[in-house]
């Protein structure tokens, strides 16, 4: 798994490829808490991301939550196929703001 972490505005970017799962989600966790309140939203690019499993879903509801009690907009965009799968069998897709582009994750604070 690789994460880049860029500013786009009020908008904190972190682009995530490769997978996730129960050996590299401590290291997104530990990425995205480091990341939360700098920026009014923290807006996640998945299109490079191939897997998540359910520790890499935990990790995101984790983030999720904190981000609410800090009132930071988190906010996930260009969900690859195989992760759209994994968030549609494990029913959380309605749990997330999912927007497809960047610039609709900017927009949707």
């Amino acid at each position: 798994m690789t994460i880049s972490v860029r500013e786009s505005g009020p908008v904190q970017v972190v682009d995530v490829a490769g997978e996730v799962d129960l050996g590299t989600s401590p290291d997104l966790r530990r990425a995205l808490f480091d990341l939360l309140g700098k920026k009014p939203t923290l807006a996640l690019n998945l299109r490079e991301l191939h897997y998540i499993d359910s520790s890499g879903i935990a990790t995101l509801i984790e983030v999720l939550r904190s981000a609410q009690r800090q009132q930071t907009a988190f906010v996930l965009f260009g969900l690859s196929p195989a992760v759209q799968d994994a968030f549609r069998l494990t029913h959380v897709s309605r749990v997330f703001r999912i927007v497809e582009t960047e610039d609709q994750a900017a927009t949707s604070t």
